[in-house]
This record gives C-alpha cells, sequence and structure tokens, in this order.
C-alpha cells in the first residue's frame, strides 16, 4: 500500500466522542480512547466539602471508588446538580492521575461519535477557553471543548489526597 493510498488516510482520522454536560450547555470533544466505559444508571454519590465545587463525590467503580468530577464547577461556575441515574463517562487518567487509574464526569446524554479528519470541519475558535479546557472549537458547526486533561488530572490527585 502507498504512502497516499488508504492506509496513511486512515492513520489522519481519529475516532472521537462528543460529550454534553450535564448542564446542557457544554460539550467536551474527546478523543475516543480516552473514555473506558460510559455509565447509563449511576448511583448518586455522598456529597463532598463545599470548598470544592469541582467534585461530586467518589463513585462505586468496578470494585474501585474513583472520583466523580463536576466540569461546570472545574470551569468556575456552578455544579449541575445529579440526577437520579446519572449518566457518567469513565476518563483513563494518564497523566497525574494514572496512579488513580479512572475518573467519573457527569454527562447529560449518550455521547455523539465522531470520525475527525483534516477535512471534517474542526477549527479553533479565537477565544479564550475557560478553566478546564485546553482550547475551544467548532466541529461540524457547534461549539465544543477540549479538555485540559492536565489540569483534571491534577483535580483527581488532590481529590485523592483530601479525602476523609
Amino acid at each position: 500500500m502507498s504512502a497516499t493510498g488508504e492506509g496513511s488516510r486512515n492513520a489522519a482520522e481519529v475516532d472521537s466522542l462528543l460529550l454534553t454536560l450535564a448542564n446542557d450547555r457544554l460539550q467536551l470533544l474527546l478523543p475516543q480512547a480516552a473514555v473506558a466505559e460510559i455509565l447509563e444508571e449511576t448511583p448518586l454519590p455522598a456529597p463532598t466539602a463545599a470548598d470544592q465545587p469541582w467534585l461530586h463525590g467518589w463513585l462505586r467503580w468496578r470494585g474501585c471508588e474513583i472520583p466523580l468530577l463536576a466540569y461546570e464547577g472545574v470551569a468556575g461556575g456552578s455544579a449541575t446538580a445529579l440526577q437520579p441515574g446519572q449518566r457518567v463517562a469513565i476518563i483513563k487518567a494518564v497523566g497525574a492521575a494514572a496512579g488513580q487509574g479512572f475518573y467519573g464526569l457527569a454527562i447529560r446524554e449518550l455521547p455523539r461519535p465522531l470520525r475527525l479528519s483534516a477535512d471534517s470541519g474542526l477549527r479553533a475558535l479565537d477565544m479564550a477557553a475557560p478553566r478546564g479546557a485546553a482550547l475551544v472549537v467548532e466541529v461540524r458547526g457547534e461549539p465544543a471543548l477540549i479538555p485540559d486533561f492536565d489540569l483534571l488530572e491534577q483535580l483527581v490527585v488532590s481529590a485523592s489526597l483530601n479525602r476523609n
């Protein structure tokens, strides 16, 4: 197969997921490989201290306790209250929180899969990204945030260290 054939075109494609967050106003664009699982019927975690508005609490998943982050709180807003049966995206930790393994993000609906390539209409928007986002993009006419995984994982580590 030549370098200009099918193999090189596929290498430039990234399977991604568009996650609608619990408040229904923010969307996150993540590589599909970052998401370990989507939980559809999640029991509500016990509430956490008010000084951590980015943490909904601790979630029991596959025999482990993992932090459930409130992305809206990370971004500086008010965390949306969790609902019974809340959906959660389980994210693989690969940086500072790799020792913890995974963490959760509360989401509103099932993620939308996207296959992105150079000609898929993804473009960076010329605006400041909120805290918790590395970049604001437009994908297929919709705004989305690319998460700042370094910050999210630092918060996971902080939650683990401050857990009572």
